[in-house]
């Protein structure tokens, strides 16, 4: 149908859609004489509009409105209407206009002129594979394991909200109603996982169909997708993922079944306000033609030209930059168990896109690796690195927000979760980010990301210069800024707790001509606002790393997180921190069967030592380590076969010569115990710990006195602990000794 605006003269062609009964969602039909065309107007007034309908072979994916033949009916009718004002307010997009891509980093809304910063749920991937949908997937034999019921969200719905088929759809309309009530506002799910890792959902009738697709079942998706828009949720579109990007016509760039498909997606799903098409999640086997292709695709016949995105596994897409693709944005993904990359990725994009002369759209929509992402409030009940890392890394190199995965060796993982009270903590401190910059007017959609304003490499700054800075203390400390003319106020805002929101904490102000030294509140993470006009210099020192000190029994023990430097080059690839098991590891994304190394100066005593080196079992694969001390190897170990993962292991070489100064260099590596060919193989990343030298001797056997039949031991399993567990003791007779689990 095009529709044309009698005032300002400007049209759309909007595609239509085969509707069955037009109660599909309700009737189940399959079948009817109902067309529908779903359209979101962009101005108010009067609306002509002309209808094309036509009928031929593969007429649904030719070209132009006047392909084929006239297939009569409704083929010609014209007609028109008028559109008031709005009356929608608050978190109901319609109340906002369409979400656009302007030229910038950030989209924005036409009606109202706000941009918009996202926080949400990039998981579970499956969020559609749910039981109340109609279709025969739930029992095709295709894992249908993992469809879900959303049971413990269905008592988030509420009278009045939606459902479909007397009474169906209440869990995943309440999991909507449940982020939406934790200050969220985007979600993703994928559109088609044949062959991937659910084989849940799907468009189509049956699994193996490719362009006889279920009316009813999309009618119930649009019923759920329709709810979001009116609570203020941006849908995540991930259109494919890794294992069936060329699924499709046998990989053909574009042709007939991918066309159809995604000419489906616009046309009964594309009228929602704030959305964008993702071409696939880890995409990685398609050309670039075949990407600039799919892009293209979007941008000409998606008569609202949404956001178009693609998502990295490896392969980082910098070939669709600038005038190289349609794409107006990128859908990150990182490998750092602790977030580290997040930070330095977005702002890679971000710079790369600048530089070709198209900004992009940058969100980091998978942070932290496929193993661990965002697990739990239970096994990590801080979320300081997801905080400090992922949300404010990438809201500080100027992301657009960040959606989040959950790693799938944990409970309620991508494709198990049904409940999303399991990353409560982390919906809240979102919130309070968001939060932040509306109750202040952050104007981030023209700030940019400087840290090299201050000497603290840990800092974050993103700023308007001349007007509002932004510096973000990962562990407290001092700013220093310089105000050579005009003033500036300052505060602090506390991201842990929100404390900050409706005022700054902690205020005060500097005057031209004047240096001021402001600390922290404390050696938590803080963002310090400083907001006025003039120039402005700013000063952070770096953190002064710890010293490595000697135990009470003379050892020295070198972390390898905090004392050892990673090595590049030399036939090595490059290691990470894994700060949420304090170890040094290698990514095997990026490095299978490939060794590491870290070096360390040793700052004792010349002497003989009893080198420990303690390292992480995996399931994935037996890890290898070299210790090599002075240029000369000391000792090899590898990591015995385990069914526990990152249960820490030791390993002793005795009588070492270790001098004061001497280089120490420990070498791992990703190794693998699957047989597997093809697919995701799994793999260990060469976890280890720490190094700790003790002098010759020194663990000779302290004698123990037995009194009264019992011989009193008190050890801790020290790696296992977390502060969100209740510390186990066991108590001991003579009689009977308890079988302890650490």
């Amino acid at each position: 149908v095009t529709f044309t605006h009698q005032g300002s003269g400007k049209s759309k062609v909007v595609p239509g859609y085969y509707a069955a009964d037009g109660n599909a969602a309700d009737t189940s039909a399959d079948s009817g004489n109902k067309w529908r065309v779903l359209f979101a107007p962009d101005a108010t007034g009067q609306w002509k509009y002309k209808v094309s309908f036509r009928k031929g072979s593969n007429v649904a994916v030719a070209e132009g409105k006047n392909a084929g033949q006239s297939a009569g009916f409704m083929d010609g009718e014209t007609g028109s209407f008028r559109i008031a004002p709005t009356d929608k307010t608050g978190r109901d997009f319609r109340g906002k206009g369409l979400l656009q891509y302007v030229g910038k980093h950030h989209l924005r809304f036409a009606e109202t002129g706000e941009y918009f910063l996202k926080c949400g749920a990039d998981a579970p991937e499956n969020f559609l594979a749910y039981r109340d949908f109609d279709g025969d997937f739930k029992t095709d034999g295709q894992k249908d394991n993992f469809v879900k019921d959303w049971g413990p969200h269905v008592k988030d719905w509420k009278p009045g909200d939606p459902t479909w088929r007397r009474g169906k759809g209440k869990g995943i309309i309440g999991a909507i109603n449940y982020l939406a009530s934790k200050g969220m506002n985007a979600f993703s799910f994928l559109t088609m996982n044949v062959g991937g890792d659910d084989r849940n959902v799907f468009p189509y009738t049956t699994y193996d169909e490719r362009v006889r697709l279920d009316v009813s079942r999309l009618a119930q998706w649009e019923i759920v997708f329709e709810h979001g828009t009116k609570l203020g949720m941006y849908l995540h579109f991930k259109t494919l993922e890794a294992e069936n990007e060329l699924l499709l016509d046998k990989g053909d760039d574009l042709g007939p079944q991918r066309k159809l498909y995604y000419r489906e997606l616009i046309a009964r799903f594309g009228h929602h306000l704030a959305l964008n098409w993702n071409l696939g999640e880890e995409i990685h086997n398609a050309t670039h033609e075949q990407k600039a292709a799919w892009a293209n695709y979007f941008w000409t016949h998606d008569p609202y030209r949404n956001h178009i995105v693609i998502h990295n596994m490896g392969n980082p897409h910098y070939d669709m930059l600038g005038d190289a693709s349609k794409l107006t944005g990128f859908s990150l993904q990182t490998s750092k168990p602790d977030f580290n990359q997040v930070h330095r990725r977005t702002r890679d994009y971000i710079d790369r896109s600048v530089a070709a002369g198209k900004p992009w759209v940058v969100a980091c929509d998978e942070p932290g690796d496929a193993t661990h992402g965002l697990i739990t409030d239970a096994e990590d009940p801080t979320r300081d690195n997801a905080r400090k890392n992922a949300l404010w890394g990438n809201l500080m190199a100027g992301g657009a927000g960040v959606e989040w995965y959950f790693g799938y060796k944990h409970p309620h993982s991508d494709l198990t979760c049904q409940d999303w009270r399991t990353r409560e903590k982390v919906w809240t401190q979102c919130s309070y980010a968001l939060e932040f910059f509306r109750k202040h007017e952050i104007p981030f959609w023209d700030m940019k990301c400087e840290d090299e304003m201050t000497e603290n490499t840990e800092d974050y700054v993103l700023c308007k210069p001349g007007s509002i800075y932004l510096v973000y203390l990962k562990h407290g400390g001092k700013v220093e800024f310089d105000v050579s003319n005009g003033n500036y106020n300052y505060g602090w805002f506390n991201p842990r707790t929100g404390d900050g929101t409706e005022s700054l904490l902690h205020t005060g102000s500097a005057k031209a001509g004047r240096k001021v030294e402001v600390a922290a509140p404390d050696k938590n993470d803080w963002l310090l606002v400083i907001k006025g006009s003039g120039r402005l210099k700013l000063a952070s020192d770096e953190p002064p790393p710890p010293k490595v000190i000697p135990n009470a029994e003379g050892a020295i023990v070198l972390k390898g997180v905090r004392d050892f430097k990673i090595i590049t080059g030399g036939g090595f690839v490059e290691a990470y921190k894994d700060d949420g098991h304090d170890a040094l590891a290698i990514d095997p994304g990026k490095y299978k069967d490939k060794f590491a190394a870290a070096e360390a100066k040793f700052t004792g005593d010349t002497g003989a030592y009893d080198v420990t080196l303690t390292t992480m079992t995996e399931t994935d694969g037996e890890s290898t380590y070299k210790l090599l001390i002075g240029g000369k190897l000391a000792g090899r170990f590898t990591n015995p076969k385990t069914s526990t993962d990152y249960k820490p292991t030791t390993k002793t070489w005795k009588n070492v010569s270790v001098s004061k100064g001497a280089t120490i260099r420990v070498e791992f590596n990703t190794a693998t115990n699957s047989n597997k060919t093809s697919g995701r193989i799994p793999y260990a990343r060469g976890r280890w710990i720490a190094l700790t030298l003790a002098p010759a001797g020194s663990d000779q056997a302290e004698i123990f006195e037995e009194k009264n039949g019992l011989v009193t031991v008190e050890a801790e399993h020290f790696a296992a602990q977390t502060d969100a567990d209740t510390r186990k003791w066991y108590v001991t007779t003579a009689a009977q000794t308890p079988e302890v689990s650490p």
